[in-house]
This record gives C-alpha cells, structure tokens and sequence, in this order.
C-alpha cells in the first residue's frame, strides 16, 4: 500500500491530492454542529476513545479487537444509533453527504486536517497530526503534504466554503463571485476544477440568454423577451437583470382567460409587511413551489433584491425588515425543481411608511389622553387634535402620547402621522391614523367640605359642584383621592348617599359607636367626580349614669362603662360657673371611681366615650345627661327654753332654709315627731307615722335668710325622741341636715 498522496487507491474517486474546497452543501450548517459539540474535526465524532483515524486511502477506524475498519454509511448509522443524544443531527448529516457522494466524507475530514495543520505552529510535525487523531503511519505523509497545500486567506476560505451552496441553490451570479477569489485552476483540486468550469459555463449561457432577450425586446416581441429573461432566471436564480427584466415584462393576466388572475396583494403593519397570493397556493407549494422578492427602489442607484422566506401563520409571506421610508414591490416566482418556471405576480408599489398602532384614547372632564405605538423605524410623529372649534393648541405630545386639557364639551379627531427619512434625505409622512373621540360633560367638583356638631346631629356644608347632585357618601374600601374621574361601572358601582336618620336643624344623626370617612361626590349623569373628606364619629353612648352629691362641692358619678371605650369624657354645665371636661380611663375608673366638683346649683352632667380619631368631627350619642337639682337643704335645731327660776322654759323648734338662687315652689312640708320610751333611752322615729306628730311647718312659709321658730309642744311625757321629716312631691330632691341625735331626746 502506497503511504503517498498521488496514488490511485481506495473507493471509486479517491483523493489523488489533497482537497482545496469541501464542495458539500450545508457545509455551514455541518460546522457549527460540530463545534457545538466542542469537536476539533468531523473525526473527533467517528472512532471512538483510544482508536485513530486512517486517511490516506480512504476514511478508516484503527485500534482496538478489529484492527482496521472502514467508516461508510453502515458505520455512520450505527454510531449514530450507538451515540445518540446531542450527536444525533451530525451524525446524520453526515450519513446523507456520505450516500449521496462516497468521497465526500473524506474531504470534508482532510480539508478540516489541513486547516487545522496549516495554522498549527507545529503543523509540519507528524506528532501534531498524531495529537488530532490521525494513524501515526499516516501522520508524516499528511503534514508533509499539507505543508506544500496551497494556504488560502480567510476571505478564500469562505469562498470555497460557501460554493456548494450558491451551486446548488442556483445562485450562479454568486458563485461566479465567489470563484473570482480563488485560484483559476482549482490550486490542484481536480474536483473543485471541474466546479468552477460549470459556473463559467452556466455564467456564459445566462449573458448569452440576457442578450437575446435584450435584443428581442428592441425589436418590440415582449413574449420572445420574456422567454429569454425566464430562460436566464432558470440558468442563474440570483440574477439581478433576468429577475429584475421579468418584473419588467410581467402581464397582468394568464394565457387561460378562463382562469382568475393571479394578485400579489400587500398588507403593511407597524413593523412589517405580509405578502399573500391571491388565489392562495397550496401549503406545499407555498413553502416549495413559490420563491417571493422585495424589490427596493434606489434613487440613482441599483434596484435591490431581497428574498423573502418567512411564512404568515395566516397564509402567505412576511417580509420581517422592509426598509422605512422607500418605495417597494413583490414579487412571486412560480418554481419547478427549485428553479423559476414562468413569470412573477407583482404586487402595486408600496411606500413602507407605516402609522402608528395601538392607538386609543380616555377622556376625562375637558381632557383627552390617547397613547399609540411608534415603528421602530419612525423619525417621530406629527399629531393633530381637530374639535368642534378646529385644530386644538396647546396639547402636550412626548413620544408614544398625548394629553390635551381646558377642552370644550364635543366631538374631536385625533391625526397621528408617522415620519420617515427616504434615501434622498426627504422626511415623507404615512398616511396618518385616525381616531374619533368625544369630550362628555362632567360636573364641577366639590372643592371644600366642612361639618358641624350641635344637639346631637352633625350639619354638612360645601363649595363647589355647582351644576352637580352632590352627594354625601362612604366609600367601603376607601375613599378615592379627591378630583378622581369615575365612570358608572357595575363592577365598582358607587355608594348610596348616607343612610343617617335627619335631625334637628337641618342636620344628620349619625349611628352611636361609629367612625366615617364622609366624602363628597358630585354626579351628572353616569359620570361623577370625587371630592374632599372628613371623618364623623358619634362615640357610643353611656348607660346607667347616677350623680350623687357628696359634699364639699362635689359629686360622685357611677354608670354602666361601655364597650370597646378606652376612655369616658365627663361634661359638667353649670349656670354661672361654665362648662368643665373630665376624662378618664378605665383602668382609673375602676380603681378611684369618677368624682367631679360642683356648685351647689343645679347642674347637667353628660357622658360619652372619648372620640378615638384624634382630627373627627365628634357628634354626642342621644341621651346620657343627667339633671342634678340645686343643692337645697332644710335644717332645724331644737332649742332649749330660758331659765326662769328653778325651770326651763318650754323648746323652740327652729327651721332654717338654704337654697342658691330662687326658691323653687314646690319646697315640701317639714313635720316634727316624737316618740316616747319605756326605758332611759327612747328609739328615734323611723318614718314620720312612727311616732306623734307634733308640728308641723309648710314648705311657703320657708326662705333662706328667715329661719321659722316654733314652740315645742310640752304635753308629752318626757323621756321621749324627736325627729324631722320631710313631706310631698319635692321631698327627694331637697336635703334634711339633722342635728346631732343626743340633742333631740328630751328627758
């Protein structure tokens, strides 16, 4: 076996030399697999660990029980089935270059070893080719070989890399360019010699086919010039003057006239441009048997042409970047075989200056906002805000919105045009989007709310809401802030007025125990405005509230402590002598009880719990004052007689009236009683039937300042007790001062 390049040995067209180009299509999808996987060569993915790659003579796994096996198509299924997993796609990939052309998998390897060998900086030692995986018998022939390969550049290298490509796609035009860079004999590739001779060849045909088409055109036969257009399309699919001549000389109608016309119609968006057929293809034929492009027009310069291979879920095409501010047409080529068989459908002429999307609008009292998306491409936009009164001023515009105010009540149009730079450097405009919006009437908010507390109900006033029904409400998740826009909406509908009971005055009577937030809200129609708050407490009310005075000017209070109260307030008022306050907790309220100090006039006394909001309008329960009476208090002494001699004369009774301020008509009678005993200590009378009733002084004939004496009657037999009472309808509420009991038993 010949351990040199230059042999005939292996498969049917084996390498002689070393390969200047792969010449595989999809080469650039092969490698970027492949260093996904982090592989150094396609053969890193062939042999497994500890084996080496034999290439001379074809492509051979060596090492292991099976000294030497040849890696086909067989092998590349079973490792592909072996492996698996991320090696999958590769490997099938492979297996297809390798049925389709038996040599192919070798080149592909010996280009990528002699890429890899030439930039090596230790390229030309065997031991370089030995560390990449290759036979050490063959190591030395290869890098002695590729040491003397010719080296291309990179921009070669993407030329030989990219050449099977544009071949098979028939993108002749781009070939040619790509052969241009390298060198004209194929640099000892016998393969690669053979390519470039066909794209030449192909080249010359499409020029020769362009000029007869050129020169039937002339002559004024449109048919014979669009058969030779098409036939130069056919031998170069990327032909600029052969796609560009068939837009030129395409009819507008078929041979057939019993079949519709075909349409190429175009649907801009805001960032790109969907192409339908019309009738529509085919699914199949849509992605196989159609081949659409984008013809932009240059001022002064080259049509260009841009292939459109996005498919529309809805059917059809989507062009994802069409160019902002030109003029543009598409076209559709039938295809067979991948290649153009009969004239395009073109599409009218575009100017690609979409509007804005998403356009919408909320008004609010004599506002209009409105927000819109711009395109990407756009320079910016020119708004328009046209009313009853024409083009409204004064509207503040920033990007991608608008907010116009002190509008009047009407109809308005809204113009956004999109502006766009054309490759003359004019600025051109869309077509503008237009929206419709009315300005409704809206009422005149509440601007100040005030209340006032007086005889137990709370009186609401307002500025504002003049041409409004304004109403007293509570919100129950808040009020919202005031100025607020609120529609009529089932899903947050707005509070009934408050429900308070009236009261005196004009006024409202809140519930005991509560705490509301009140806000004004002024309505017309299913349109309303939010206004200012305040919050109204009526503390809970206190039951079972006694007074009793005590002396010493003052006054103890007992009642019922109410619930969830943290303190209780205590309001004396007194004629003469003003209004006094005493809070007091609970806690000080259980232990020390309340007293508060008082005149000896008559008083009110009312009690309520302590407001807990420290800034409310605080509206007193009902109830919880108690009329104390005047401090009026009898009192009478007994007497003792002037000596006369050896005796006494007999006792005066003498009855004295206190009272602050007038007398009050009512004052009841006073009697005395006396009880006789059996023994040295007579019992005092208990109630005044218990006993003899010895004087008795009406309660007219009392003042204070004018005591009432009266002689004691002596026909009792001593020992007996004494005893005054009080008697009628004011006895409970004037006080008796006794005197010391020891001086009322007579002995």
């Amino acid at each position: 076996m010949g351990l040199e390049f230059g042999h005939n040995l292996g498969l049917r067209r084996a390498l002689r030399g070393l390969p200047l180009s792969p010449l595989v299509p999809g080469y650039g999808r092969l490698v970027a697999r492949q260093r996904a996987l982090g592989l150094r060569h396609i053969g890193d993915a062939l042999v497994e660990r500890g084996r080496v790659l034999g290439v001379l003579d074809g492509v051979f796994e060596e090492g292991g029980a099976r000294r030497r096996q040849h890696i086909g198509a067989d092998r590349l299924r079973q490792l592909g089935a072996a492996r698996g997993g991320a090696y999958g796609p590769l490997l099938a990939q492979l297996e297809a270059v390798q049925l389709q052309d038996p040599a192919a998998l070798r080149r592909i390897l010996l280009y990528q070893l002699v890429e890899l060998l030439q930039a090596h900086p230790q390229g030309s030692d065997p031991a370089t080719a030995v560390a990449l995986g290759v036979s050490p018998q063959e190591a030395g022939p290869l890098v002695r070989v590729a040491a003397a390969h010719l080296r291309l550049d990179g921009e070669q290298r993407r030329a030989v890399e990219e050449l099977a490509d544009a071949w098979a796609d028939g993108k002749v035009r781009r070939a040619a360019g790509l052969a241009a860079l390298l060198p004209a004999g194929g640099g000892g590739d016998a393969l690669l010699r053979g390519r470039l001779a066909e794209i030449a060849g192909r080249v010359k045909e499409a020029d020769d086919a362009l000029d007869a088409a050129r020169e039937a055109e002339k002559a004024g036969d449109a048919r014979a010039a669009e058969g030779c257009m098409l036939r130069a399309a056919r031998l170069a699919s990327d032909c600029p003057r052969a796609l560009l001549g068939l837009v030129r000389l395409h009819r507008a109608g078929k041979d057939d006239p019993a079949e519709p016309p075909e349409v190429l119609t175009v649907l801009p968006a805001p960032e790109t441009v969907t192409v339908a057929l019309s009738p529509a293809p085919p699914a199949a034929d849509a992605v196989n048997g159609t081949r659409v492009l984008r013809l932009t027009r240059v001022p002064g310069g080259p049509t260009g042409i841009t292939e459109i291979t996005d498919l529309s879920p809805a059917g059809g095409w989507v062009d994802p970047s069409p160019p902002f501010g030109q003029e543009v047409r598409y076209a559709a080529l039938p295809l067979r075989d991948g290649r153009i068989d009969g004239p395009p459908v073109v599409s009218d002429v575009l100017l690609v200056a979409p509007d804005v999307s998403g356009l919408r609008s909320t008004t609010g009292r004599g506002r209009v906002e409105a927000t819109w998306t711009e395109p990407s491409g756009a320079l910016g936009v020119r708004v328009q805000l046209v009313g009853p009164a024409g083009p409204v001023d004064g509207a503040d515009v920033r990007t991608g919105a608008l907010t116009a105010t002190g509008l009047g009540v009407g109809a308005y149009v809204l113009r956004v045009h999109c502006r766009y730079r054309s490759p003359d450097g004019a600025v051109i405009e869309s077509a503008g989007a237009e929206h419709p919006v009315s300005v409704d009437p809206w009422p005149t908010p509440v601007d100040r709310l005030d209340a006032t507390a007086a005889h137990g109900s709370v009186r609401f006033s307002w500025s504002g809401g003049d041409d409004a029904d304004v109403r007293l409400v509570a919100w129950p998740a808040g009020p919202p802030e005031p100025g607020a826009e609120l529609t009529d909406d089932p899903a947050r509908p707005w509070p009934a007025p408050l429900p308070w009971a009236a009261g005196s005055g004009g006024g409202l009577v809140p519930p005991p125990g509560s705490v509301t937030q009140v806000s004004a809200l002024a309505v017309l129609g299913p349109r309303a405005v939010a206004g200012p708050g305040l919050v109204v407490e009526c503390p809970p009310a206190v039951a079972g509230a006694r007074v009793e005075r005590v002396g010493g000017g003052r006054a103890r209070v007992t009642f019922d402590w109410p619930a969830e109260a943290g303190e209780v307030a205590a309001t004396v008022e007194q004629d003469g002598a003003g209004t006094v306050h005493r809070v007091v907790a609970r806690s000080t309220y259980v232990r020390e009880g309340l007293y508060v100090d008082v005149a000896p006039s008559a008083f009110s006394l009312t009690l309520s719990a302590a407001p807990r909001m420290p800034d409310a309008v605080v509206v007193p329960p009902p109830g919880g004052a108690v009329r104390v009476p005047a401090d009026i208090a009898v009192s009478y002494r007994i007497v003792p007689g002037a000596r006369r001699a050896l005796r006494r004369g007999p006792s005066l009774l003498r009855v004295t009236l206190s009272c602050p301020g007038e007398v009050p008509d009512d004052l009841p009678e006073f009697v005395l009683v006396a009880r006789s005993g059996n023994g040295r200590d007579p019992v005092r009378p208990r109630t005044p039937t218990d006993g003899t009733t010895l004087l008795r002084v009406g309660g007219g004939t009392l003042s204070p300042g004018s005591p009432v004496e009266l002689p004691v009657p002596a026909g009792l037999r001593p020992p007996y007790a004494l005893r005054g009472f009080l008697l009628g309808e004011g006895a409970a509420d004037v006080r008796l001062d006794e005197p010391s009991p020891t001086t009322l038993v007579v002995r």
